[in-house]
C-alpha cells in the first residue's frame, strides 16, 4: 500500500499505517466538519475547488474521545468500565476541547477519577440517553481482531454514558464496520449489507431502518426521516449510524466524496464526517491533493497530527492487520 502524507513544513513523504490513517481521518473530518456543525442542509454549500479549513484547524470532542479509547487499547490495562472512564477523563482534563453536550461536560468537569465519572449520572438517565456521544468514539474498537470482543467493548463503551438500545446499536455498528474494513478487502457496499442483522438483537426497529436506508441508495430524506429539513441530529444515534452507513456504501471508496457528503448532510456534521472519513481512510491506495492539504493543515500541538500518527502506529502494532 502506498498511502502517503506530506508535512506542512517539509517535502518529505512518509507512509502512514492504517491506524494512523484512521485517527488522522477522524481529526480531519472533525475539524473540517465542525465549521458547519448545527447548520441545516439548505444552509450549507461547499466550493467545487480544493478543500481547506475555514476558520479553524482544531478538532473537537469527537477526536478527543476517540483518542481516549485508543490510548486504553494500546495500554496494558484491560478494557473495563472504570479504565475506559479513566482514559476518557484523562484525555479531557489534560486538554479540554469544545463540542461536548452540557450533560457530558458536567460529568467530565465534576469528576476526578474514573469511578467519579461512572457515578456522575444516575443509571436511569444513562439508560435514556440515545444521542451519538458514545458512537463517535467507537472506531478504534474495530481494530480488535476478535469480533465478539469488538461487540463486548463497543457495548461497554456505550453503556457507561449512553445506555439506550439505539445508542448501543450505533456504537456496535460503527465498530463492526471499522473491523470489517480493517481485516478484509471487501467493499463498503459488501460490508454494510450484513450490518442490519448484526444489530437486530439490540434494536429490531433499527434493523428495519437500516434496511430502508441501504435499499434506497443515496437518499438523505430516507436517512434523516423527520429531520430531513435539518440534518443529522446529535440526539439520535441511530440516524447517525444510518448516515455513516449510507455515505460509506455510496461514496466510501472516494474519501473526498465521503467528506463532502458528510458535511452536506447537515446537522452534526463533525461527528458524521469524523466517523465516515476515519473509516474511509483505512484502506485507500492513493491520497488526493485535497486530503494531503487537510492532513498538512491539521493542528499539530501536543496532541495534534504527530501525536495522532504515533498513537495510530501503536494501534497498528497492537493489532497487526492480516487482510483476508
Amino acid at each position: 500500500m502506498n498511502w502517503k502524507y506530506i508535512k506542512k513544513d517539509t517535502t518529505i513523504l512518509e507512509e502512514l499505517s492504517a491506524g494512523a490513517r484512521l485517527l488522522v481521518g477522524v481529526a480531519i473530518g472533525d475539524a473540517y466538519g465542525a465549521e458547519f456543525e448545527n447548520r441545516s442542509r439548505p444552509d450549507i454549500s461547499l466550493p467545487d475547488g480544493p478543500f481547506s479549513y475555514q476558520s479553524s484547524n482544531r478538532y473537537t470532542d469527537d477526536t478527543q474521545m476517540t483518542i481516549g479509547v485508543a490510548e486504553l487499547l494500546v495500554s496494558d490495562r484491560p478494557f473495563t468500565e472504570e479504565n475506559l472512564a479513566e482514559s476518557l477523563l484523562t484525555a479531557y482534563k489534560r486538554d479540554p476541547r469544545p463540542g461536548y453536550s452540557p450533560v457530558t461536560t458536567k460529568m467530565l468537569q465534576d469528576s476526578v477519577t474514573g469511578s467519579d465519572f461512572l457515578l456522575s449520572l444516575p443509571g436511569d438517565e444513562i439508560r435514556e440517553r440515545k444521542s451519538d456521544g458514545a458512537a463517535m468514539r467507537a472506531l478504534p474498537i474495530g481494530l480488535i481482531p476478535d469480533r465478539d470482543e469488538v461487540v463486548r467493548c463497543a457495548t461497554l463503551c456505550a453503556r457507561i454514558t449512553h445506555g439506550h438500545p439505539d445508542a448501543i446499536a450505533a456504537t456496535v455498528g460503527i465498530a463492526l464496520i471499522c473491523h470489517e474494513r480493517y481485516y478484509s478487502e471487501r467493499t463498503f457496499a459488501e460490508i454494510i449489507q450484513s450490518l442490519p442483522d448484526q444489530i437486530s438483537s439490540l434494536t429490531p426497529e433499527g434493523r428495519e431502518y437500516l434496511h430502508r436506508v441501504i435499499g434506497s441508495g443515496w437518499s438523505p430524506e430516507t436517512i434523516l426521516q423527520e429531520h430531513a429539513s435539518y440534518g443529522v441530529p446529535y440526539t439520535e444515534s441511530l440516524i447517525l449510524l444510518g448516515a455513516v452507513v449510507s455515505i460509506l456504501a455510496n461514496f466510501g471508496e472516494d474519501p473526498v466524496c465521503v467528506l463532502r457528503e458528510s458535511v452536506l448532510l447537515g446537522g452534526d456534521t463533525d461527528t458524521t464526517a469524523a466517523i465516515a472519513l476515519g473509516t474511509a481512510l483505512i484502506q485507500p491506495d492513493t491520497l488526493s491533493p485535497d486530503l494531503i492539504e487537510l492532513i498538512a493543515g491539521i493542528e499539530n500541538g501536543q496532541f495534534g497530527r504527530d501525536y495522532l500518527i504515533q498513537l495510530g502506529d501503536m494501534l497498528n502494532r497492537q493489532y497487526p492487520v492480516t487482510v483476508s
